[in-house]
């Protein structure tokens, strides 16, 4: 199994990731998936990521271990009104499920030292961009994305 990451990131969770990692001291499990996603992930605009990527605000159907599978909305932050229909990208499920595609699986180190294989059965409904986000332009991305300059519309 390859060691590269096949993970797709729109700039919109790109900077969400960046953040949380601004936020973050630790060195743990999470923090080296955290860098892991921010170094390898092809980011790409909204209009570019696969249709079948999970981004934040997807609804997305997967199993863990090969367990019984469960849906659950990718969100921010972790719900206190409903705890068993969301996963934050705050954990280490949420952020293992970020980027990838539907069909795909990721083996992730647990804060125990073990691992554990999250697989991505399919992707019921996908919000790309929320209201209010910063608008993010190609000219404030690395050379490593795919980002279509037609799309960008101008600021002013």
């Amino acid at each position: 199994m390859s060691n590269r990451l096949q993970c797709y990131l729109t700039a919109h969770d790109h900077a969400v990731l960046r953040e949380i990692l601004d936020q973050t001291l630790r060195d743990n499990a999470y923090c080296r998936l955290l860098r892991r996603k921010l170094v390898q992930a092809e980011i790409c605009s909204p209009r570019n990521v696969p249709a079948d990527v999970v981004t934040i605000n997807s609804r997305v159907t997967f199993c863990v271990d090969g367990g019984v599978p469960r849906t659950a909305n990718l969100v921010r932050n972790e719900s206190q009104d409903f705890p068993n229909y969301t996963v934050s990208v705050e954990s280490l499920l949420g952020l293992g499920l970020l980027g990838l595609r539907a069909g795909r699986a990721i083996a992730v180190e647990t804060e125990a030292g073990g691992l554990q294989k999250i697989n991505v059965i399919g992707i019921d409904f996908r919000a790309l961009a929320l209201p209010g986000a910063p608008m993010v332009t190609a000219s404030t991305l690395s050379p490593r994305i795919r980002w279509d300059r037609s799309q960008d519309v101008a600021q002013g």
